[in-house]
């Protein structure tokens, strides 16, 4: 028995080829590059992020146990990025007033040109469909500034309202707590990845795929992101631990090792997306040209 010609009809099986084309699609676009790029943007985002949330907290509340209550539900969220979290707690202790502003300005910014990176990361996935142009993204990425802005102001009505009710709940009653354990749970920090995911999925491609190609790959990708931050979340104190020398730099490769292999997640579900819409569209171009030909083969007969 030939071995290549046991391996080629191996590679040829449709499911095996399906998989195959999801990891060209991925190879094509040089996904590993693009998700350590990515991981770079997103961790120097994260400090001007928490800048912004904990600081409006203090200007909107004024109370410093609903900051508490914040960073505690953002590290509790996102783990392997507690040091910098707590980093930015300080920046604020130190100088609210200044850290805020300066956040504000590093929000803007930074988080734009996160959403650009990712708007080419998702051109080079669907290589096939031409990109938006520099004005588009830049726009865009104003857009999701705005809607993260919009977000961090209702965590901090949350967190408010929380507080408050467990400042006038009977004794034994931990309402602040109990909310952001709620928050903070696997099952609802599952649902609330797989919701971010789909919704990227489905609004950064220059082609948007359709709902039934984007469903399946954001289940596994949310899944999947959720996981490795709970797998970080045992693995990155022991890895700081040993490296306790090194101290914060330490803490941001560990952070940009979550990162990296987080944002390879979400490419390699956009490069499924794009594989399950394509074959949609074939399976459906099939569907309306047979009965044509059916038609069309019986009048001959005729």
């Amino acid at each position: 028995m030939d071995p290549g010609a046991i391996l080629e009809r191996f590679l040829d099986r449709p499911r095996v080829a399906y998989v195959r084309a999801v990891l060209d699609t991925y190879g094509d676009a040089a996904g590993g590059l693009l998700a350590n790029g990515l991981a770079f943007a997103a961790l120097f985002a994260t400090i001007p992020v928490a800048l912004v949330t904990l600081g409006l907290a203090g200007w909107l509340a004024a109370d410093p146990r609903i900051q508490a209550a914040l960073a505690a539900t953002l590290i509790e969220a996102l783990p392997p990025l507690a040091d910098l979290i707590n980093g930015a707690v300080d920046a604020l202790q130190t100088g609210a007033s200044v850290a805020s502003i300066v956040g504000i300005v590093g929000l803007v910014w930074t988080v734009s040109q996160l959403y650009v990176a990712l708007d080419v990361a998702f051109a080079r996935i669907y290589s096939a469909t031409p990109a938006r142009d520099p004005f588009r993204r830049t726009a865009r990425g104003f857009v999701w500034v705005g809607l993260l802005m919009a977000a961090a102001i209702a965590a901090i009505v949350v967190a408010s309202m929380a507080t408050i009710v467990d400042a006038v709940a009977p004794d034994g009653i931990p309402a602040a707590s109990a909310i952001r354990a709620a928050l903070t749970s696997v099952p609802v920090l599952a649902a609330m990845a797989i919701g971010t995911v789909a919704v990227i999925y489905r609004v950064l491609p220059p082609d948007p795929p359709a709902w039934r190609s984007v469903r399946l790959p954001a289940v596994v990708a949310g899944l999947g992101i959720v996981g490795l931050s709970q797998v970080f979340l045992l693995v990155a104190p022991r890895l700081v631990g040993v490296a306790a020398l090194v101290g914060t730099l330490a803490t941001a490769f560990v952070a940009l090792a979550w990162l990296s292999f987080t944002f390879q997640v979400l490419l390699y579900g956009a490069a499924w997306v794009r594989v399950r819409d394509e074959r949609r569209l074939v399976d459906a171009a099939s569907a309306l040209s047979g009965p044509a030909a059916t038609a069309e083969s019986r009048g001959g007969g005729q």
